[in-house]
């Protein structure tokens, strides 16, 4: 049975980001065991609408210590840039008010673009905010601030067609200034 290539990355998405849950959930949970802080501290993100037009992304976070976390990231791009890219992101809290909590992150990962077969790094460093939408502070919507660095590794990555070449690093997966507006739930 033929498969097609979008329905394999799709499945490889779905398989790497159950195994960086199970992750981190055991990492959690060996946590939990001697500090009853560490309990209902996973999150789930999605990019916001607007976002999905040029990308579908999903992060998973866990939080090891009430000011501390780490997410795995795992972005699908089409359109213009077409690829994928993936990271590890450590956060740390800060300044918590009612309903919003700061933060400064780095992150490190890898990205590889379809049309010109190309793999290149992911570098960044920043900071948020995650504001909370209710009481229990389920719901919430984390706004990102920062710098990226995406240097080629191997091949190209800028596939757009001539009138918007560059774009990969003006507004695409290499964009430079680093913007993100995701929503989550906290289980």
């Amino acid at each position: 049975m033929f498969v097609s290539q979008k329905t394999q990355v799709m499945i490889r998405l779905f398989t790497i980001c159950i195994a960086l849950f199970f992750i981190s959930c055991s990492i959690n949970l060996k946590a939990a065991s001697t500090d009853s802080t560490f309990k209902n501290q996973y999150t789930i993100y999605v990019n916001q609408p607007i976002g999905l037009t040029t990308k579908l992304r999903l992060t998973f976070e866990c939080r090891f210590t009430p000011k501390t976390s780490v997410l795995f990231n795992h972005t699908l791009f089409y359109g213009l840039s077409p690829g994928q890219q993936g990271y590890v992101e450590l956060r740390r809290y800060f300044g918590k008010k009612e309903k919003v909590e700061y933060t400064i992150y780095t992150k490190l990962g890898a990205g590889y673009s379809f049309g010109a077969s190309g793999t290149y790094g992911v570098v960044g460093i920043g900071t948020g905010q995650k504001i909370y939408f209710d009481k229990d502070k389920r719901y919430s919507l984390y706004c990102v601030q920062g710098a990226k660095y995406c240097p080629t590794t191997n091949g190209s990555h800028d596939t757009a067609p001539n009138p918007f070449k560059g774009f990969f690093n003006v507004s695409g997966p290499g964009a430079i200034i680093d913007l993100q507006f995701n929503f989550g739930y906290r289980f």
